[in-house]
């Protein structure tokens, strides 16, 4: 029997094509799937609104609770429970310290020399014998009393140029005979005015630099001027000295610079007053040069403030004596 020509043949080796086979259970697989997802969804959905339920229910049942009873004071009388922290206030200016003041050279020299003075009160710097006693003083052949203080008051106007170096080294020979223990000054009066020493006329120790540096101080400078010696009283017996030597030409001026002889005296007497013995705190000796003096001022005042028959307190020195007259 004969096959049929619309048959293909059937090939055999390995060229054959291999037929498809249809897998089995596929739809079946999908709608598990399928119906796993529906199932987990509905169960995050009832999970879900269960929590929104329970807790919509609870806010309600916060709202709904009546309101605690008022238990608080009112806010005037409230009383914290803690401590308030005070606001904190700008810190206090701290008080500043007074500047030093500037103390003027003058003042602090007159402490250096009242320092000075305490300390020579207790030792003996001269080494003399007799311990504590002071040599006496001598200017110009006019003795004073042995003193701790004393003061030079010079002319130093325009009469006094010829006879002014004359003065100026027995001032220093007078100083060098004075120990440490004892202190000077000197004040100068020129120009109508008061030249006191660059310490504003205070006392200084009778030392070898001091009474250089008055000496150098006194040469350094040349007479000029009116004679007018009321100021450079006042400073001196600012000092409070116990002894003063007042050296001029004319005391109280000639011509036109005249001063007045009796203000002068009065001035005196109420620089250095007398007690009810008459004795007088400060010895006043008088040294009049070159020419004699009319009306006896330096005289006068010199007898009226420690002079006494036997010392009067009182020199003239001629301009022979000077050696101005040759």
């Amino acid at each position: 029997m004969t096959k049929a020509s619309n048959q293909r043949p059937v090939s055999s080796g390995p060229n054959r094509p291999r037929s498809r086979k249809r897998r089995p259970g596929t739809p079946l697989a999908w709608s598990l799937s399928i119906v796993a997802h529906v199932l987990l969804l509905a169960f995050a959905f009832l999970i879900t609104w269960s929590v929104v339920d329970a807790s919509e229910e609870d806010v309600e049942s916060r709202i709904l609770a009546p309101p605690p009873p008022r238990t608080f004071e009112p806010v005037s009388t409230l009383r914290p429970t803690e401590p308030v922290r005070s606001v904190a206030s700008p810190p206090a200016r701290q008080p500043t310290e007074p500047r030093p003041e500037t103390v003027p050279v003058a003042e602090v020299a007159d402490l250096i020399f009242a320092a000075d003075d305490l300390l020579l009160d207790g030792t003996d710097l001269a080494g003399e014998e007799g311990g504590s006693s002071l040599p006496g003083i001598d200017f110009g052949g006019v003795n004073a009393p042995a003193a701790r203080r004393v003061v030079f008051v010079v002319d130093a106007s325009g009469s006094m140029i010829g006879a002014y170096p004359a003065v100026i080294d027995q001032v220093e020979r007078t100083l060098r005979r004075l120990v440490p223990r004892q202190s000077f000054s000197v004040v100068l009066f020129r120009a109508g005015g008061a030249a006191p020493l660059p310490t504003d006329g205070r006392l200084r120790a009778a030392t070898t630099p001091a009474i250089d540096e008055a000496a150098d101080w006194m040469r350094a400078l040349r007479p000029e001027g009116r004679s007018d010696p009321a100021a450079a009283l006042r400073k001196a017996f600012s000092v409070d000295p116990e002894v003063v030597y007042l050296v001029s030409t004319d005391i109280t001026g000639a011509g036109i610079y005249e001063i007045d002889r009796d203000a002068l005296i009065e001035l005196l007497d109420e620089l250095n007053p007398a007690d009810d013995d008459g004795r007088r705190q400060t010895v006043i000796r008088c040294i009049q040069l070159l020419d004699e003096d009319r009306l006896g001022t330096l005289r006068t005042i010199a007898r009226m403030h420690g002079g006494t028959a036997l010392e009067p307190g009182f020199a003239f020195i001629g301009r022979e004596a000077l050696g101005l007259d040759r």
